[in-house]
């Protein structure tokens, strides 16, 4: 609270989550601490990212119960219509319109701007640096993340539960089977050129490789390629790590159900990671397999 205590009047703390994610809201929080609160029960609380579920949550409830918070969003729609930046500035605004009285002050995580009614200092890794800042991160993270994790229950496939909307691996494999939901924000890359009206076209991936007998590859995001045969039933992704590209091998048997992973015709080659730089490499180990 070293900062806080500097400034004169009301100050909040003021962050958001859900900048990168390809589905779901941004979610921003404010926060106004008592002055001088130095509670025991907030001890360790840092980045919202750097914790676990578990202290997250136990965070969550401390803070709710001595602190006036605030949590707001921009939807889907908005983030679409406005671009990420203006929808980040629009949710941390209404956060902030939200509290029991105007702040004098508000402390903001990071480069945004938000049209605020009060003063507001921005602090480059905030929620380092200002106890406030890290209890807007615990609330606006712990609030996308139990609305993510009922949306997966509702939109099943996308392993919501556990990436809350980032664009994984699992994510994306939702997407090529049952292409996007109402939550996917469709003005993100990669889903603006992927996407049709219903389902996601395989042959609209930008190609690496065509006629790779017996598949084809296709490139979802960097370091991210799936690969399909020739009638677009998808068999597997290709992951680059620090080692080489790795090779994922699905096969399915049930239109809804989870593949089965290690199986299908790339099962030879499950796990096998490519050393070699290139696309002839890995073009070599699909067609051999």
């Amino acid at each position: 609270m070293r900062i806080e205590n500097a400034l004169e009047g009301t100050v909040c703390g003021v962050d958001e989550v859900g900048y990168s994610p390809v589905a779901g809201p941004v979610v921003a929080a404010a926060v106004v601490l008592p002055r001088g609160q130095r509670s025991r029960r907030l001890a360790g609380l840092r980045d919202s990212k750097q914790l676990s579920r578990e202290r997250r949550e136990r965070f969550f409830a401390e803070i709710d119960a001595i602190a006036d918070v605030s949590v707001a969003e921009a939807s889907v729609a908005e983030i679409d219509q406005l671009n990420i930046y203006q929808a980040n500035r629009l949710a941390m605004a209404r956060a902030v319109a939200g509290l029991n009285g105007a702040p004098d002050v508000a402390l903001v995580d990071g480069h945004f701007k938000p049209d605020l009614p009060c003063r507001f200092e921005n602090l480059i890794k905030g929620d380092e640096r200002s106890l406030s800042i890290a209890c807007a991160s615990i609330m606006a993270k712990v609030t996308r993340d139990r609305f993510m994790t009922v949306q997966g229950e509702r939109y099943p496939g996308y392993a919501w539960a556990s990436n809350v909307g980032y664009g994984t691996e699992a994510h994306h494999l939702g997407l090529l089977r049952f292409g996007p939901t109402p939550l996917h924000r469709r003005s993100f890359a990669p889903l603006n050129s992927w996407v049709t009206e219903t389902r996601i076209d395989a042959f609209r991936f930008v190609p690496i490789v065509r006629r790779v007998c017996p598949a084809e590859l296709f490139e979802l995001r960097a370091g991210l390629v799936a690969v399909f045969d020739t009638q677009r039933r998808h068999l597997g992704m290709l992951t680059r790590g620090a080692q080489g590209w790795r090779i994922r091998a699905y096969a399915y048997t049930d239109e809804m159900a989870d593949p089965a992973v290690g199986e299908g015709p790339l099962g030879a080659v499950h796990n096998r990671i490519v050393r070699e730089p290139g696309l002839a490499a890995l073009t070599e180990v699909v067609r051999s397999a």
